[in-house]
């Protein structure tokens, strides 16, 4: 058991929170999102390390996420304004490769 003494988190559990997409091949987006556990072990180093169990909101259960601080961030109008900018450069990216498939260009 890791002692939580001395440790600061940022988020609490059941607290709403936007999360960025976990899986480096994929987009990077900020997906609505839901802390269920805070979650308290050590790195490879011994050191205290905080990751938050994540719940995707509108995904099933199965997608839920143990991710490090990095990668939640509070739910304000500051951080919905950076969602909306994350989402559409996603859905640029997303509109100029299935232009290069429709064309016959490379990947």
């Amino acid at each position: 058991m890791v002692s939580t003494r001395g440790v600061r988190v940022k988020f609490s559990e059941g607290e709403r929170v936007l999360c960025y997409e976990p899986d480096p091949t994929k987009a990077k987006v900020l997906y609505d999102s839901k802390v269920l556990e805070v979650v308290f072990n050590k790195d490879g180093k011994g050191r205290k390390q905080i990751e938050y169990l994540i719940h995707f909101q509108g995904w099933n259960a199965s997608w839920d996420r143990c991710v490090s601080e990095d990668f939640v961030l509070k739910d304000t109008d500051e951080n919905r304004d950076l969602q909306r900018q994350l989402a559409d450069k996603a859905q640029i990216k997303l509109s100029m490769k299935s232009n290069r498939v429709l064309i016959g260009g490379p990947l």
